[in-house]
């Protein structure tokens, strides 16, 4: 019996070691880091890794991906717990709670082992750094696009990701807070409600015929979740609502800059993935060298739109080397 549980627990290991990805492997590296992903199939992703290639040779460290099934705090909590007792040196994450999070984060301390959160800031755990996005940015950044594309007096709708955790809630209550002093300040436009997305391929279309269904007065849509973006343009193509509602959607995906390009997507804010890998990779090892990394690195966003959309067909703009 033992040693069928031993031959099952070592195929489990061989199974998850061929899931993982390298994304460098320095020469000599000193330093083993980890970084664990959702959803790698995102456009987000092929930009993200170029960044982490990069540091991770700058830096002479090894990294490489470990993907997760799903943004679940129990899965994380296994996938860090596996890390910190195979003798990593630091692990960068998405968190899934912040309770969890915060015992996480305890557990790597107590082993001399640092955390790192990375993409955005949608949780703030005392003693873990962030690279990523400021999420009352991207609102506003959203919001101002938007006020352009509509005008003053209109009403608008907001799409957002499922609210879970606090950290979730902070997040979106950030995005909002961004999106409406935007509008305030730009056009006067009322925000005439909030969807939610849950997380299934066609959640984008279903919400997004609620909405024209629900709101015939609707100007414009925003849409702050870059895999559904393309999809809410859709269903405004499929109904020929193309110019009557506006959208401003979210990402770099290939499709949505067609769409930006054929004018059906007003325009959309960006995250540089790029700069955020390229962080994530470059703090980690310049923490277990011993430098003083800020609590906070903000990366970069930038917005395309119809004046610009061509110089984006190639890809994002990127931060090469160190500061």
């Amino acid at each position: 019996m033992l040693l069928i549980l031993f031959v099952m627990f070592g195929g489990l290991l061989v199974r998850e070691d061929k899931n993982s990805e390298t994304v460098s492997k320095a020469k000599d590296a000193k330093y083993h880091l980890q970084i664990l992903v959702q959803n790698t199939d995102e456009y987000f992703w092929q930009y993200f890794k170029d960044g982490a290639r990069n540091a991770s040779d700058e830096m002479n460290v090894y990294t490489e991906f470990v993907p997760i099934d799903q943004k679940d705090g129990e899965v994380v909590r296994d996938a860090v717990e596996k890390g910190i007792y195979g003798g990593v040196s630091g692990i960068a994450l998405k968190p899934a709670d912040a309770l969890g999070t915060r015992e996480i984060a305890k557990e790597a301390k107590a082993k001399g082992i640092p955390l790192l959160i990375y993409e955005n800031d949608s949780y703030n755990i005392s003693d873990v750094p962030i690279v990523g996005s400021n999420s009352y940015t991207i609102g506003t950044m959203a919001g101002t696009m938007g006020a352009a594309a509509i005008g003053n007096g209109k009403k608008a709708v907001i799409i957002m990701n499922e609210a879970g955790e606090e950290g979730d809630i902070s997040y979106r209550n950030l995005s909002i807070q961004g999106i409406a002093e935007a509008f305030s300040l730009k056009g006067n436009i009322e925000i005439e409600d909030i969807y939610t997305l849950k997380q299934n391929m066609f959640e984008a279309e279903k919400v997004t015929y609620s909405i024209i269904s629900k709101h015939k007065d609707v100007n414009l849509i925003i849409c702050l979740d870059e895999k559904s973006t393309p999809g809410v343009a859709q269903v405004l193509v499929d109904n020929n609502l193309v110019g009557d509602i506006k959208l401003v959607g979210y990402g770099s995906m290939p499709l949505t800059l067609e769409y930006v390009e054929r004018g059906v997507i007003y325009g959309t804010v960006c995250p540089n993935a790029y700069e955020i890998g390229y962080y994530t990779v470059k703090q980690l090892a310049q923490e277990l060298k011993g430098v003083q990394i800020s609590d906070y690195k903000s990366t970069q966003l930038y917005t395309i739109d119809a004046s610009n959309v061509a110089d984006y067909d190639d890809g994002m703009p990127k931060k090469e080397g160190g500061e």
